[in-house]
């Protein structure tokens, strides 16, 4: 189980901007529960996220996973995986080896993890650009590396939490349909918890969403 308890941030004001935003969340996600967040920009979606990833401090509250609490933790030291709204790809790596840090940064995959690789690339439509860089491929397609990186990475590595921030926002409907499909059969077979915010209200349908935050 998830759990945000009174988590507050406020991001620092500037002498353009005196009235920079403040954020408080209070929130559960239970095991094996698919909560989404939806709403405009600007009200703390992504926010949300990274202070559940570990990239942000709150400035008050716990969050808590299973009952440890995260907020000393290192976000590598988290027990989630998280696709960002970015992709946060490397250039010079080609896609298969952009997936395989997922696994293992070091990139000493055994044969097993490579093959897991593969067929979560062929999974999501990918497989045929694997030796193509990030700079080469389409916007969707990138999405796509990204998001096969998180779920091979939660699948292998006992991460039981998921974090999507906007997954399927640079993908035609028929892929996005695909991609869903994938995901949501990825999250079933493992108990997964995912926690995702989105614009569209179609996705969490489409994800089958046990809650979702307005």
């Amino acid at each position: 189980m998830l759990e945000l308890k009174d988590v507050r941030f406020s991001y620092p004001s500037s002498s353009e901007d005196k009235t920079a935003p403040s954020f408080c969340f209070n929130l559960t996600v239970n095991k094996g529960q698919i909560v989404v967040v939806e709403g405009r920009s600007g009200i703390g979606k992504s926010t949300l996220l990274n202070l559940v990833a570990g990239f942000l401090t709150p400035h008050q509250g716990k969050i808590y996973w299973q009952g440890q609490d995260l907020t000393p933790l290192h976000p590598s030291d988290r027990p989630l995986s998280m696709i960002f709204q970015s992709n946060n790809l490397f250039d010079h790596l080609s896609c298969r080896m952009n997936i395989a840090l997922g696994l293992r940064p070091s990139l000493s995959l055994s044969d097993d993890e490579w093959r897991a690789v593969d067929a979560v690339m062929d999974d999501l439509g990918i497989g045929a650009i694997k030796d193509r860089k990030p700079d080469d491929v389409s916007g969707g397609q990138q999405q796509r590396v990204a998001l096969a990186r998180a779920l091979i990475r939660a699948d292998w590595q006992d991460r039981d939490l998921l974090l999507f921030d906007e997954p399927f926002s640079a993908l035609d409907r028929e892929t996005r349909l695909d991609c869903i499909e994938v995901v949501k059969r990825i999250l079933a077979s493992k108990s997964m918890a995912a926690l995702m915010v989105s614009h569209d209200p179609e996705d969490a349908k489409r994800l089958g969403a046990d809650v979702i935050a307005l």
